[in-house]
């Protein structure tokens, strides 16, 4: 049986600025893209997206043999 997840991950978010660190695991890429939205939402303060997907946020897809 085989299973895929979907590894959502910001860059900038840890001590090296240019590495990219994981921010959630999901069964759905739709649940990846939910959250990146909730993480986003989190800065009210600024006027721009924090992180956008295909620059500093990524969804790595893995295909998990169980």
């Amino acid at each position: 049986m085989q299973n895929t997840v979907h590894v959502l991950q910001l860059q900038g978010t840890g001590n090296e600025e240019s590495a990219f660190e994981n921010a959630g695991v999901f069964s759905t890429q739709a649940q990846a893209v939910e959250k990146l939205a909730s993480i986003n939402a989190e800065y009210v303060d600024v006027d721009y997206v924090v992180f956008t997907l295909n620059e500093n946020a990524r969804i790595e897809t893995h295909t998990v043999n169980a």
